[in-house]
């Protein structure tokens, strides 16, 4: 077998070879840890137990039950994708097998830009020159070439990833008083062009359909209040309610596109009256939350208030940060504190980076790193905010139920949700420096508890699968190829789609 080597040194290969090794058993759960010293590493299946020796405990209520959720992922800017191009074929398919596969982290949101974002390598939109008719309307060339064909790719890889796409701010000629330096900043939408913006989305979801692109959402605008960033768009409440109910609205149901979601605000959570206010019109589907300002809260504060669905959409880390101190903030926060407030979704900043984060327009970020760092035509690094997201794509999946789960335990933070396919995936996060045994109690089908034991690492986060006793695997046609396993000089090897799973957490590819 001709075969190379990929020294990827990452223990969240184990996610492959633990979901193989133990097959998805009924009766049994399966669990991985990260903390300072640890990287996803996979802690052997158990069988659920009718007795537990744990001092932590969670306790699942199945039967009470609260929002759909609609996925996890990042944010795949141009950068970022100019980034997975450089890799060779092999390797980039590879590395998006390992983010959004069956046998990865699961993936299953893409947040993308409409035109340029802050991490794109220059300001653009997808009709610079003045011409009311839109006929001039192309996504542009370096999206065409990055964007795309990862997008592309993802999904076919996991074709139930949804994609949210976000405008940073409309073509410049539709706008007044942006800043003087560059017209990509700030500004606001004239009023006169309200209605041709309208249509500038609408040709956008029909040119990404026409590269085989389902545009699941759309959000109105990153960071109305904030018109600083480049490229940036500010609004008012009233100016954006005007825009999504008057014009927006109404145009996309028009064209044949009243299913794909209108998602508005889309800033910090230090403002509530904004979403509740936009989210009047008919039209709006839900609102969506950064956490560079405010608490999570306030998603529940908005939900209350709308009844509508809230999305946690952004959330950054810098290419300084501490480990440690990033992953639990964005564990308890963005993860768990998103769900606990009725978030759908919860997604991290940029996918990609450089080592010198150096991709961006002249005024974007300079120190926003990405979940992976890719030096030149290799992966250098998987950074936290991969761990992050994929403790919570890993066992839990796009469409699952987040159900009720208790605990008396301090310094416990913790979410829970059942699958669709009957499985229950939980994230834990321990804020307590001092490791612990915890149990996870939840009923069984005769009405008995029964417990999922595993170690939870001190100042870390545990993600745990539990197959009850009665579940039953999908008899629908798997999307990945049977795994075979081997062994090779003492030492189990599991092949599946060409790839060598090791418990060495290396990686081997056929070419």
């Amino acid at each position: 077998m001709n075969l190379r080597l990929k020294q990827y040194l990452l223990p969240v290969v184990l996610l492959g070879i633990t979901a193989l090794a133990y097959a998805q058993e009924a009766g049994t759960s399966q669990a991985w840890a990260t903390n300072s010293s640890k990287r996803m590493e996979v802690q052997a299946a158990q069988p659920l137990s009718a007795s537990t020796k744990a001092s932590a405990r969670i306790t699942l209520h199945p039967e009470q039950t609260y929002q759909t959720i609609d996925g996890f992922g990042w944010m795949l800017n141009q950068g970022s994708a100019k980034l997975l191009m450089q890799l060779p074929a092999t390797d980039r398919r590879a590395v998006l097998e390992e983010l959004y596969g069956a046998d990865g982290l699961h993936a299953s949101m893409v947040r993308v830009a409409i035109g340029a974002c802050d991490l794109s390598e220059s300001d653009y939109t997808y009709a610079d020159s003045k011409d009311e008719t839109l006929s001039n309307f192309a996504i542009h060339q370096k999206d065409m070439t990055t964007v795309i064909p990862v997008l592309q790719e993802i999904l076919t890889i996991n074709p139930k990833v949804k994609v949210l796409a976000t405008a940073w701010t409309a073509p410049t000629w539709m706008k007044e008083g942006a800043a003087w330096y560059n017209s990509y900043v700030g500004g606001t939408l004239k009023t006169e062009y309200y209605s041709l913006y309208a249509e500038y989305f609408c040709r956008y979801i029909a040119a990404m359909a026409a590269w085989n692109i389902p545009i699941w959402g759309i959000s109105v605008q990153n960071e109305p209040l904030n018109d600083h960033n480049d490229p940036s768009m500010a609004w008012t409440k009233e100016t954006m309610y005007s825009f999504i109910a008057g014009k927006l609205g109404p145009k996309m149901k028009d064209a044949g596109y009243g299913h794909i979601r209108i998602i508005a605000y889309d800033h910090n959570c230090d403002v509530t009256d904004f979403p509740i206010h936009v989210a009047r019109s008919k039209y709006v589907y839900g609102t969506a939350f950064h956490l560079y300002a405010g608490d999570i809260s306030a998603l529940s504060t908005v939900y209350n208030s709308t009844g509508k669905p809230v999305l946690f959409t952004e959330q950054y880390t810098g290419k300084d940060g501490d480990f440690s101190g990033d992953l639990g903030w964005h564990m308890q926060n963005v993860v768990i504190g998103a769900l606990n407030n009725y978030s759908t979704t919860a997604i991290e900043w940029n996918l990609c980076s450089d080592p010198g984060c150096s991709i961006h327009t002249s005024g974007g970020c300079s120190t926003c790193k990405g979940a992976l760092t890719i030096n030149g035509s290799s992966v250098s690094a998987r950074n936290v905010s991969y761990y992050i997201i994929g403790h919570a794509g890993r066992v839990i999946d796009g469409g699952a139920q987040r159900i009720e789960a208790t605990s008396s335990t301090g310094n416990l933070r913790y979410a829970a949700a059942r699958n669709a396919d009957g499985s229950i995936g939980v994230v834990a996060y321990n804020d307590s420096d001092q490791g612990r045994l915890l149990a996870i109690a939840l009923p069984d089908a005769t009405g008995q508890t029964v417990y999922a034991n595993h170690t939870l690492p001190g100042k870390g986060v545990l993600s745990v699968k539990i197959y009850p006793a009665d579940w039953t695997a999908l008899t629908s046609t798997p999307s990945v190829a049977p795994a075979t396993k081997i062994i090779e000089n003492g030492q189990l090897i599991i092949l599946r789609n060409g790839v060598r799973y090791t418990a060495q957490g290396l990686v081997e590819r056929s070419l």
